[in-house]
């Protein structure tokens, strides 16, 4: 259980890109600890009573993308953007944290080999959880009484309403894992297709309209290529729904898109780092990790996802 949750925690950190977004603080121990670490012994403890399927670990991860960046790390919110709320963030990050939940889990399943036996968590297990829940609560106190949050946020004064939001939301995806989980239901939520779809087009839409503003191209010209992307990627992503019910239902126990689209995003990341140095906190390395990296290696998790079942 210890082995699986440590594997699947690690992996998931090297491909989630925080690497690049934090610079060193992503491989501090408390932020391994919390989330990872935390989050996959909570699954592999869910698994004595539960069904725990790819669809499950998708789901859970977006909840926990709610509540870790939502509420505690507070990335989805921003005094520029109405109710503080980064909307456009919202999707992506959920699709995000259920990616990086499911390539963690799938990839540890294959370093160490899932038996059928699933004992029952030890007591120290459930100790441990309740104390990583508490003490990122007590985190997320500290930081709101003395206003760390507001100051490095610039948050208004709608800050509890969102972070209420993202407690709904993340309460409301939490009741959805106990669901699937007891009723071992594999298929593909339409909200899973939607947060997957947005989560690609957008950053393509981004990139057309940057390409067509550095080669200064007339406003209706940029407008008709990001309509044009939007099109083709419509067609693609309605054809891939009409043919959902012809997908495999077995669960693959090494998907090469998956593994690809890991590999991908944890050596992009690493050469990005190398490559940037100290200047990583910046336009151009998030430009560049959209474009190399986010944008390809999210395309080749969504096909792997929704056209077939991954073994966790």
């Amino acid at each position: 259980m210890y082995a699986r949750a440590a594997v699947a925690a690690l992996l998931a950190l090297l491909i989630s890109g925080d690497a690049v977004r934090l610079g060193w603080d992503a491989v501090q121990p408390w932020h391994l600890v919390f989330p990872y670490f935390w989050f996959f012994l909570l699954l592999e403890a869910l698994r004595h009573r539960r069904k725990v399927d790819d669809a499950v670990l998708f789901t859970a991860g977006a909840a926990l993308g709610l509540f870790y960046g939502g509420i505690y790390s507070k990335d989805l919110q921003h005094g520029f953007h109405p109710l503080g709320i980064d909307w456009l963030s919202v999707p992506c990050a959920l699709f995000d944290w259920g990616m990086i939940a499911v390539l963690g889990s799938h990839l540890a399943a294959r370093v160490v080999p899932r038996t059928e036996d699933n004992p029952e968590p030890p007591l120290v297990t459930v100790v441990f959880l309740a104390f990583g829940l508490g003490a990122s609560l007590v985190v997320y106190g500290v930081h709101t009484a003395f206003n760390f949050y507001r100051a490095e946020r610039m948050l208004g004064a709608t800050w509890l309403l969102a972070d209420l939001l993202f407690a709904w939301g993340a309460w409301k995806l939490s009741r959805r894992v106990l669901h699937l989980s007891e009723e071992g239901e594999g298929d593909r939520s339409d909200w899973m297709w939607a947060v997957a779809a947005f989560s690609i087009w957008l950053p393509g839409a981004r990139i057309v309209a940057r390409l067509c503003m550095l080669i200064e191209l007339p406003s209706i010209l940029m407008y008709f290529f990001v309509g044009a992307w939007t099109a083709a990627f419509g067609v693609v992503s309605w054809r891939l729904w009409k043919e959902r019910a012809y997908f495999d239902s077995t669960a693959l126990a090494d998907s090469r898109n998956a593994k690809i689209a890991a590999v991908w995003r944890f050596a992009g990341s690493l050469l990005l780092i190398l490559w940037l140095g100290e200047d990583l906190n910046s336009a151009r390395t998030e430009g560049m990790f959209s474009v190399l990296i986010d944008l390809p290696t999210r395309a080749l998790f969504a096909l792997a996802f929704l056209t077939a079942r991954l073994k966790v």
